[in-house]
């Protein structure tokens, strides 16, 4: 995984720092954890390779448990994880991902995971009380397993398909990060 550097980083870092900032991307995390869930849980019946399947099922139920760790801390700040509303730019990033199937459908995943990685680690500077901090060492932790368990599978072509993720990615933060200031 190369070393990428988020394009609004001092931005994010300035959102993050005013009240409610951290809560408001908890949020924002929370709602793109359940879409996840929702778009890759459909898929194990499909599946027949059972490393696979396993591989899968485990990224299903990361997503469910941190969705419900970040929703818990957006609540801790002050903010309701279902008011958030994702913007266009964020829900093309799960449009795209519903029609892969197989390795693409696993680089666009890696692709997604190592943005989430590079946002973790601004997230992780910028708490300031214990429980966030914990929250946010767990799911790092996770993470870090995730990706290793998928660059092993993605190879070749599909490649293409993590680029994509970091593209539309790049284009959500953009968008998102000036939301956290007006509360969405």
């Amino acid at each position: 995984r190369g070393a990428r550097v988020l394009q609004n980083r001092s931005e994010l870092e300035q959102e993050l720092r005013r009240p409610g900032g951290l809560g408001a991307a908890f949020a924002r995390h929370a709602y793109g954890m359940r879409r996840w869930v929702d778009l890759f849980a459909v898929r194990i019946p499909a599946i027949e390779d059972p490393y696979l399947t396993e591989l899968v099922s485990e990224v299903v139920h990361q997503n469910a448990r941190h969705m419900v760790l970040f929703r818990e801390r957006a609540i801790a700040h002050g903010v309701d994880p279902d008011l958030y509303v994702c913007p266009p730019e964020g829900e093309v990033i799960y449009e795209r991902l519903a029609p892969l199937e197989g390795d693409e459908t696993l680089a666009y995943a890696l692709g997604s995971l190592e943005h989430f990685a590079d946002l973790l680690a601004v997230y992780a500077e910028a708490a300031e009380d214990e429980p966030d901090s914990e929250v946010l060492a767990a799911v790092r932790a996770d993470n870090d397993r995730a990706l290793a368990k998928l660059s092993e599978r993605v190879r070749g072509s599909a490649v293409a398909a993590a680029a994509d993720a970091h593209e539309l990615y790049r284009l959500r933060e953009l968008a998102e990060t000036p939301l956290y200031a007006i509360g969405r």
